[in-house]
């Protein structure tokens, strides 16, 4: 339940996370578990934005993430891609302990204005492997740019 405290960007993010999450359980393949709980390499507990089993050794984990990118510095922003990146990276390896393949990914609720700034986290969650996907990005838009 969200609290009336909660500041709006945040009760905002916590509402795009349950929307997006149901969106997948309506439509992925596969089993659907939004909010999946986790330990991490470290031993401390985390919790997976949405992970999706697709056979006994194929598995997705996603993160949801509602970052203005528009608002940060570049070194912020560079900052703020590097914690997602290791994040997932620690559910990825979690996952590869337990002798699963593991499709990485993160969706970003809204790309940048500026092409560069897009381009730049692309560039940043594919050097450490991870799929972008922007939410308020249609397909036929991504195959035009």
């Amino acid at each position: 339940m969200t609290s009336s405290n909660e500041p709006k960007r945040l009760r905002q993010g916590k509402e795009v996370h349950k929307r997006i999450q149901k969106e997948w359980q309506e439509t992925a393949e596969g089993l659907v578990y939004p909010e999946r709980k986790t330990t991490k390499p470290s031993g401390k507990r985390g919790r997976m934005d949405i992970f999706v089993k697709s056979d006994e050794r194929l598995v997705a984990v996603v993160e949801i993430k509602s970052s203005n990118w528009d608002v940060m510095t570049l070194n912020n922003l560079r900052r703020n891609v590097r914690r997602c990146a290791s994040q997932i990276w620690d559910y990825v390896e979690t996952e590869l302990k337990s002798d699963k393949d593991v499709c990485p990914g993160v969706i970003f609720k809204k790309k940048p204005k500026e092409r560069e700034r897009k381009e730049l986290i692309e560039h940043l969650c594919g050097e450490q492997g991870i799929a972008v996907v922007w939410e308020d990005e249609s397909l036929p838009t991504r195959e035009t740019v």
